[in-house]
């Protein structure tokens, strides 16, 4: 696995459309995966929001390591970039970000124009921002799924009074690189067809041994012990019954099966990618 090219043509109108649309709103709210943070920030979009006023939303902090997650919003504190831990199962986090809302709908709402603030929601396909816009709202105004991509069209949601949100389909970029692509395809941003199943899970098995979270597999899966991660690859198939005809373990399946506990959070509080060391 070495270079993964994404860019459909769906992918190429979203970023047109997302230029357009950019025009039009008075704040961009970039989500972020909290447990990959650098993967997930699609560098397309670091042009494109240069003069806009633009909130970083570490989302799903509820699966990723606090104390990684508080480093990473210092790194972008430290570059004058505006960054909060989000999570829909925390309401601290909902109304930390309400709170925020609130004051920027005073302080960017235009005076001349009586018309509600204006956001938009950006970020790579799968990273939550239908299921945050739901939570917003209380109920299913958009389609959800855990399929990068499932979002098609655009549309207007209110979220309070004198707030507007702007919902908008996800981008990747072209030619994501062998470093970029295994995180993004451990959450499940990249399509299963793109990249090697098995060769993903063992990357993120040896994620946990290298970041001292063994732990957090062995309590998951049953008479599992530190091992090369092929091993432990195999020994996981067998404590979940992935056998083939014959008894041979299933390798593909549990990968997949490794790939869902992780995505679901039933690995633990893990992060895969830690901030820059600029020292």
């Amino acid at each position: 696995m070495k270079q993964t090219q994404w860019y459909p043509g769906n992918m190429a109108k979203a970023r047109s459309i997302l230029s357009q649309d950019l025009k039009i709103v008075d704040l961009a709210v970039e989500l972020l995966d909290a447990r990959i943070p650098l993967s997930s920030k699609n560098p397309v979009l670091a042009s494109m929001l240069k003069d806009k006023k633009h909130l970083i939303l570490l989302h799903k902090a509820d699966r990723a390591d606090e104390e990684v997650t508080g480093r990473w919003l210092s790194h972008f504190m430290d570059r004058e970039l505006k960054a909060m831990a989000f999570s829909v199962h925390h309401n601290s986090y909902l109304k930390q970000m309400m709170r925020y809302l609130k004051d920027q709908e005073h302080n960017l709402r235009p005076t001349r124009i009586k018309r509600p603030l204006r956001m938009i929601i950006i970020g790579i396909p799968n990273v939550g921002k239908s299921t945050l816009i739901n939570y917003f709202v209380r109920k299913a105004v958009t389609k959800t799924a855990n399929q990068p991509g499932i979002t098609r069209g655009r549309q207007w949601v209110r979220i309070m009074p004198g707030l507007e949100l702007l919902d908008t389909p996800g981008i990747l970029w072209p030619n994501i690189n062998d470093n970029t692509a295994k995180p993004l395809a451990c959450v499940g941003a990249i399509p299963p067809g793109l990249f090697d199943v098995e060769e993903i899970a063992c990357w993120l098995i040896e994620s946990y041994l290298t970041k001292n979270k063994a732990n957090s597999l062995l309590n998951r899966y049953s008479g599992l012990q530190p091992a090369n991660p092929e091993v432990m690859l195999e020994k996981i198939g067998l404590s979940l019954g992935c056998l083939q005809q014959g008894g041979k373990v299933d390798l593909a399946r549990a990968s997949q099966l490794v790939l869902r506990d992780f995505q679901a959070g039933f690995l633990g509080k893990m992060t895969l990618e830690d901030p820059p060391d600029d020292t």
